[in-house]
């Protein structure tokens, strides 16, 4: 037990403590930054020239005319297997191209198949479908109508454990070498501060990946260059997105992530392009709204303005759509437009159905207005406490250490 945690407990927490712990967490996180740098070489993150997966263009058509083959099939004859398979695959390229229309679509199948006579196969594709909806509740609820249908245990326990991390539940599964079950271990460790054993495991996780689509080699990059944003790293970051976009240009997450990473690197004109691709491809509100701030940047008023009406309507269009989807974009987008209410609102809405780290977090973020300091550095020095060391809390404890100092 550190000085700092025994002054605490007994009520004397000082401002110098504070600091000095702060300051010896950051050269701690950041030595370990630096040894998690020297994974990167030619096979980290691996090029689509060195490991070869089927291009994009080729994936995409492909599951372009596996649902026109599955739509068509279903005009003809209704059965519980089909509609599994099309609501996946739908759900699949939405969570490529980032198009909400696939995923409503999805939703719907299952929705009506869930509200008949079914099977296990369509109970563990509408968990599935719901979870990315936020819908966590009505996901676990699903799993149990599995079971009841004869769903493989064993199948609902990883659906399960997911939902569990997406909510800050504890998790019961094991950790094994699956690929995506390696890359959820590795955001565990970030959010605990151990980012080196994070990027071995996802290093890991891309050896371990054998087939030739290409979507879970670039998820896979995407998570690194996303631990490598989460600490400001943006040259580093830049890497992974890159990487990731390159093997699968029409991947969303990946051009949007590239995006950030540019602007932050003051390549503001390149930002600017990615970001209207991207809000073209998905129709996002939330990257109406990054295109708008760089476009201000760039001395485009009149641009900028139109950007930040649609995305001031498309975020008001898609709250009353679906508030709980939404609801931790929304808080941060309202957050960083100086409507804290709303913010506090909607952050308060999120963590009322996940008490996961990053809804912790925001909410924090949305307490840090004079009137609610208190409150904020109450959560701060809770989350460290209970051992948390994100970078997010790490620059937050850094940057809060005035104000909380007399808490």
């Amino acid at each position: 037990m550190s000085r700092c945690t025994v002054l605490f407990a007994i009520g004397f927490l000082t401002q110098a403590c504070v600091t000095g712990e702060i300051q010896m967490d950051q050269a701690r996180y950041l030595a370990e930054l630096d040894e998690a740098k020297t994974l990167i070489g030619p096979e980290w993150p691996l090029p689509p020239d060195v490991r070869l997966t089927t291009s994009g263009d080729v994936y995409m058509a492909n599951l372009d005319g596996l649902i026109a083959s599955l739509e068509q099939q279903l005009r003809r004859r209704t059965d519980d297997s089909l509609v599994a398979r099309l609501a996946r695959t739908r759900y699949h390229r939405f969570q490529i191209t980032g198009l909400l229309a696939d995923a409503e679509q999805a939703r719907s199948r299952l929705s009506d198949a869930y509200d008949r006579t079914h099977g296990p196969a369509i109970d563990l594709s509408y968990a599935e479908v719901l979870m990315g909806f936020h819908e966590f509740q009505l996901a676990q609820e699903v799993l149990q109508t599995a079971l009841g249908n004869g769903a493989d245990p064993d199948q609902v326990l990883v659906i399960n454990d997911r939902i569990n991390r997406a909510t800050g539940a504890a998790v019961s599964g094991p950790v094994n070498g699956n690929p995506v079950t390696l890359v959820s271990r590795a955001n565990e460790l970030v959010d605990r501060g151990q980012v080196l054993g994070a990027s071995r495991l996802l290093k890991e996780a891309q050896g371990r990946y054998s087939d030739t689509a290409p979507y879970v080699l670039a998820w896979i990059q995407v998570q690194q260059g996303i631990v490598f944003l989460r600490y400001r790293d943006y040259s580093s970051a830049r890497l992974f997105f890159a990487a990731a976009r390159d093997r699968l240009p029409q991947y969303a997450l990946a051009t949007e992530h590239l995006a950030e990473t540019e602007s932050a690197l003051g390549n503001h004109r390149f930002a600017a392009e990615l970001y209207r691709s991207v809000a073209s491809q998905t129709g996002n509100p939330e990257f109406m709204h990054q295109r708008a701030i760089i476009e201000r940047l760039l001395g485009n008023d009149a641009a900028a303005e139109r950007l930040a009406q649609r995305a001031r309507n498309g975020y008001v269009m898609l709250l009353e759509k679906y508030p709980l989807m939404y609801a931790d974009h929304g808080a941060r987008y309202y957050l960083s437009v100086g409507d804290t209410p709303t913010a506090l609102r909607l952050a308060q809405m999120n963590i009322d159905k996940r008490q996961d780290l990053g809804a912790r977090i925001l909410l924090l973020e949305t307490h840090r207005s004079p009137s609610n300091i208190a409150a904020a550095c109450a959560q701060l020095r809770a989350l460290r406490q209970a051992g948390f060391a994100s970078p997010e809390l790490l620059y937050l404890a850094q940057d809060m250490r005035e104000e909380c100092g007399h808490q």
